[in-house]
């Protein structure tokens, strides 16, 4: 996994391209607006929130493909719900532009990844695992959000073995959804994970995984 420098970003009025308009570019696109950002969605079929943000002018919506030059004028870029080949093409014209991107779930492709965020008042707290376990990531900032968050750096121990689970789900084809990635991820296997059990604690998280795949 690479070292990614923290840091935070000033998107305020400028703008920010996100190929994609389903579930995953909605959710992408909520965040860059609560930071004040001019945001446009590149993708020919968008969902029911993010068409109502467009029919209200808060987004522009460009009801078209990605093709070659979408980058030219962009701070920084977001490829969600796109197909292997399309985000191949948004990398490669996202590294000549020198525009930081981020691929939704593709690491390798990405120059920058979003941390799961949890905020109180002026505080920020941003959570990252490099991309090895995205519903780590979120196990903590509900835990940062939460009134006790006594155990929470031992959730740290659990990246290898969540990134291992991450390859075993996509060797096997299957589809989990984040909400029961984050169920999977509990005390019970922490516990065996810090006690050395690691055998057991591969099994435990594979077959709650398993019981999770929508694909069965």
């Amino acid at each position: 996994m690479p070292r990614y420098y923290p840091a935070f970003i000033d998107v305020k009025d400028r703008t920010c391209v996100v190929i994609g308009g389903g579930d995953f570019g909605e959710e992408k696109v909520v965040k860059l607006l609560e930071c004040d950002a001019s945001v446009r969605v590149i993708s020919t079929h968008v969902n029911e929130s993010v068409s109502e943000m467009a029919e209200k002018g808060i987004i522009e919506w460009l009801r078209r493909t990605y093709q070659a030059g979408d980058l030219s004028d962009a701070f920084i870029a977001i490829a969600a719900d796109n197909p292997e080949d399309v985000n191949l093409q948004i990398a490669e014209e996202a590294t000549e532009r020198n525009v930081p991107l981020n691929v939704v779930d593709v690491t390798h492709l990405c120059t920058f990844i979003a941390p799961s965020v949890a905020r109180r008042g002026e505080v920020t707290v941003a959570t990252s695992t490099g991309g090895a376990s995205p519903a780590l990531a979120r196990t903590f900032r509900e835990k940062v959000e939460s009134d006790c968050p006594c155990r929470m750096l031992e959730y740290a121990d659990l990246a290898p073995i969540l990134s291992w689970a991450r390859g075993i789900v996509r060797e096997r084809g299957w589809n989990i959804v984040p909400a029961y990635w984050q169920n999977c991820i509990n005390e019970d296997l922490l516990d065996l994970v810090q006690s050395g059990r690691d055998a057991e604690a591969q099994t435990h998280l594979i077959n709650c995984l398993e019981k999770g795949n929508t694909n069965n």
